[in-house]
């Protein structure tokens, strides 16, 4: 009887990753692709942050570039 409900509880196991195997693929691309975005947001920020106060030295008292 042990034997039967070793094979039931790995044959459920195999079928349950067969059907939800798809979703999780999918689910994972998708939080990496939102992952990567954010990244790359979050990166252009801070090189406009480090650039902006360079371009700020070159304007004199009026704003005219010097």
């Amino acid at each position: 009887m042990n034997d039967v409900a070793s094979i039931a509880l790995a044959l459920s196991g195999v079928t349950a990753l067969r059907v939800f195997a798809p979703a999780a693929r999918t689910l994972a691309r998708r939080l990496l692709g939102a992952t990567v975005r954010i990244g790359a947001e979050s990166l252009a920020e801070r090189r406009a942050a480090r650039l902006a106060p360079v371009a700020s030295q070159n304007v004199d008292e009026n704003g005219d570039s010097l």
